[in-house]
C-alpha cells in the first residue's frame, strides 16, 4: 500500500473534519474522533493541524472558499447582471432543500466561536464581509440605485434563509428567499429591456 503524501494526508484530515464538524458542530467533535475517522495515527493529524483551533480555522476557510467557487460559477453562467445576483439564491434554495442541510457553516462557526480574536471566528466574519462586497459589485453591474444597500439587504435574506431553513422546512424557505431576492433586485435595479 502506497504511503500518502503530506498534502494527501492534509486533504484527508480536512475532508473528514469538514464532514464531522458540519454534521455535529466543531466543539462537539473531539480530535480523537477526527483521528479515528481518518484512519491514521495522531502524529499524522497533528503534523498537518497542530491544534483543533488550526483545524477549525482550516474548515471555516475551506467552506468559505467552496461557497465562493460554487456561487461565482452560478453567477458566471448568467449573462444578465440581475440574473447573476439571483443565481446565488437559486443555489441557496437547492442547498437548503437538501437532506443533509444543517445551516450556514460560517454562521455556525461564528456561533461556536463568538470570541472576536479566534481565527475561525475571524474567518467567518471575513467571509460574510466578502459576500457583502461581492453582492455590492454585482449590484453595481446590475445598475442598482444604491448597490451597497441592495447588497446588505440581499445578505440579510441570504443569512436569514440559512438560519431559518436549518430549523424549519428548508425547501419552503429556500424558495421564499428566491422570491424575496427577485423582488429586491427588481425594486433596486432598472427595468429590463
Amino acid at each position: 500500500m502506497a504511503r500518502r503524501t503530506a498534502e494527501e494526508n492534509r486533504r484527508n484530515v480536512l475532508e473528514v473534519a469538514t464532514r464531522l464538524f458540519y454534521a455535529h458542530g466543531i466543539r462537539a467533535v473531539g480530535m480523537d474522533t477526527v483521528v479515528k475517522e481518518c484512519g491514521v495515527g495522531n502524529a499524522t493529524v497533528y503534523r498537518q493541524f497542530p491544534t483543533k483551533d488550526a483545524l477549525a480555522t482550516a474548515y471555516a476557510q475551506g467552506r468559505a472558499d467552496a461557497w465562493f467557487e460554487r456561487m461565482r460559477a452560478a453567477a458566471a453562467a448568467e449573462e444578465d447582471p440581475q440574473d447573476k445576483l439571483l443565481a446565488v439564491f437559486g443555489v441557496l434554495a437547492a442547498d437548503c432543500a437538501g437532506s443533509t442541510y444543517r445551516g450556514c457553516p460560517m454562521l455556525n462557526t461564528n456561533t461556536e466561536f463568538p470570541e472576536g480574536g479566534h481565527p475561525a471566528h475571524l474567518s467567518a466574519v471575513a467571509h460574510k464581509q466578502q459576500v457583502r462586497d461581492w453582492f455590492s459589485s454585482l449590484a453595481t453591474d446590475a445598475r442598482a440605485e444604491d448597490p451597497d444597500r441592495l447588497a446588505e439587504e440581499l445578505l440579510i435574506v441570504l443569512n436569514g434563509t440559512y438560519a431559518t431553513a436549518a430549523v424549519l422546512d428548508g425547501a419552503v424557505y429556500g424558495s421564499r428567499a428566491v422570491d424575496m431576492a427577485r423582488r429586491l433586485v427588481a425594486e433596486s435595479c432598472p427595468a429590463r429591456n
